[in-house]
């Protein structure tokens, strides 16, 4: 005797089981949000924290006396900043 499931039931298990498939993929797209939202504040904090380093150079080129030396301490400072990664 084979008996057959009542539609009701079978249509109420295909809502849950999409519902359940749209839960998981709403919990997998707040995770991946959550990673690239702090990957994103990692690299602010190290560009700040490279631009502040950039402007203590600048600032100790701006103290030497002549404007030539602060000129070739300036393009000093750009060469070195070129060649670092």
């Amino acid at each position: 005797m084979n008996k057959s499931e009542p539609a009701s039931f079978r249509l109420q298990s295909w809502r849950g089981t999409l519902t359940a498939a749209l839960v998981g993929l709403l919990i997998v797209l707040a995770m991946a949000m959550k990673w690239l939202v702090e990957l994103q504040v990692e690299a602010a904090e190290e560009r700040r924290s490279l631009e502040a380093v950039a402007r203590a150079l600048e600032m100790r080129c701006f103290e030497l006396a002549s404007h030539r030396a602060t000129q070739a301490c300036r393009a000093e400072v750009a060469a070195q900043q070129a060649s670092a990664p």
